[in-house]
């Protein structure tokens, strides 16, 4: 049985998307790219990718990386941006479940052992690839303007840093 700590540590911790070594996750076997949308590839709630979501998609696809966003949106908006990259989407992903994860891997016929997930959220984003059993890699958020209930976690978020030490 794994502690409460091993659900809540990444296995790896970047700044940002841009600074994450993809080829070197690439050689590690790692071939697919599940990828949280707000604050992850883009700015929180936005409607339309900007110039760093495709210049992070085209990093992971230049690296190898298949990708697909997963995200806990509850609305056509995930799906709708991400037509625009174009890469497959998986709404309403349930986040901290393990689900949307597992409904992303059975769209791109992917693996545990090949799956990454980026996220910017420890009690959604990587509880949720701890679960599934995935590598978890932890981007800082891209802003600081969030909705109030992620908000309202990132005091807890810091706490859990400090004593885990990630």
């Amino acid at each position: 049985m794994r502690s409460f700590a091993q659900y809540l540590k990444p296995d790896r911790v970047y700044a940002t998307m841009s600074v994450v070594p993809f080829a070197e996750l690439k050689s590690m076997g790692y071939q697919f790219a599940l990828l949280d949308l707000d604050n992850t590839i883009a700015m929180d709630h936005v409607h339309m990718p900007s110039k760093y979501t495709f210049d992070i998609v085209n990093q992971l696809k230049n690296a190898g990386f298949t990708c697909c966003i997963v995200s806990n949106a509850k609305s056509l908006r995930s799906s709708d941006f991400s037509a625009l990259i174009p890469i497959p989407c998986v709404s309403y992903a349930n986040k901290p479940s393990p689900s949307g994860i597992f409904r992303a891997m059975d769209l791109l016929g992917a693996t545990k052992e090949n799956s990454v997930l980026f996220g910017d959220q420890i009690f959604t984003d990587i509880v949720a690839a701890k679960r599934a059993g995935i590598f978890a890699v932890l981007v800082e958020p891209l802003a600081k303007k969030e909705v109030f209930y992620v908000k309202i976690k990132r005091p807890i978020e810091r706490l859990v840093r400090f004593l885990y030490h990630f």
